[in-house]
């Protein structure tokens, strides 16, 4: 019953996640016409810290217990997951790019399978295959350009990093508490991004609704969605909630829809479709024949 109630509470979490990561998304689309997305990343970045980093030293949540080398390797995956996406999106476009970061649930299940030598279910090879599939036709990746070698591999990278935080993500959750990761975490993010730009760099001549748009980015769009992710981690696999995280396009086409009346093609629905299922299925039946979830009381 204990293990129900920490998958169940997973799937709320996560989903609660995607939900945030897939509105944000909308609002970044609209944002971007205005600021380039190495910019955006970096206020996302300094948000966040700017909120978490106070509220973790006043909860008393920044003790690790765990070694500094791997808080660094978190802090770069967030860093590197960014790069890696916006070089991908600005060469192939947002559809492959998106696709190809979410190779990553599948990429975790592969780890889960051969570094830590779990007994994976078929149910969860095939969720993650149909939510790649169903990301794939919300994005239209045929209507793409033709491809670019140094793009597909910034696409891989964006999978790559991505997976690394969520496997790096549930490592740190036995060991802090998710408010005192993401401080860290976002920390060390924002310094490697001030090396890569400059602060005093920043436009500052941005009209007022990008400024807003961008502070529920790093708010809502970030720093609590992250944090919401992270809860998820301590209380279930990396891999289940990767596959429950491709929810993200499905919300983040009905909020365009919804918010800047995009439309929608009928192949776009059956991909929401294949990622529903997906999501259902893992909530439904996880992704290993035995899950053990890491102590979900911090």
């Amino acid at each position: 019953m204990q293990t129900t109630n920490h998958k169940g509470s997973a799937f709320a979490l996560a989903i609660s996640a995607a939900l945030m990561f897939g509105i944000s998304g909308a609002i970044a689309s609209d944002a971007l016409a205005d600021i380039s997305p190495a910019r955006a990343a970096q206020s996302r970045a300094m948000v966040a810290v700017v909120l978490l980093l106070p509220y973790a030293w006043y909860r008393r949540k920044l003790a690790s217990r765990g070694p500094w080398s791997v808080l660094l390797l978190f802090g770069a995956s967030l860093t590197a997951v960014n790069v890696a996406y916006y070089e991908a999106v600005d060469r192939i476009g947002v559809g492959p790019g998106m696709t190809l970061q979410f190779l990553a649930p599948i990429m975790v299940l592969v780890w889960m399978r051969t570094a830590e030598h779990r007994s994976i279910l078929r149910s969860a090879w095939l969720a993650a295959a149909a939510a790649l599939v169903g990301t794939a036709l919300i994005a239209e990746v045929w209507q793409g350009s033709s491809m670019d070698l140094i793009g597909v591999g910034a696409g891989l990278a964006a999978a790559a990093t991505f997976a690394a935080y969520l496997v790096i993500g549930e490592r740190l959750g036995a060991t802090m508490a998710p408010s005192g990761i993401m401080a860290y975490g976002f920390t060390i993010s924002a310094l490697m991004w001030a090396v890569i730009q400059p602060i005093w760099s920043f436009p500052t001549d941005l009209p007022t609704k990008v400024w807003g748009e961008l502070l529920w980015m790093g708010l809502l769009g970030t720093a609590i969605p992250f944090m919401l992710e992270l809860q998820a981690l301590q209380r279930a696999s990396a891999a289940l909630v990767g596959v429950i995280a491709t929810a993200e396009p499905v919300i983040g086409a009905v909020a365009a829809l919804l918010l800047f009346s995009e439309k929608m093609a009928s192949i776009q629905v059956v991909g929401m479709v294949l990622i529903v299922g997906a999501v259902a299925s893992v909530q439904q039946r996880g992704v290993a024949e035995v899950e053990v979830p890491l102590d979900a009381g911090r």
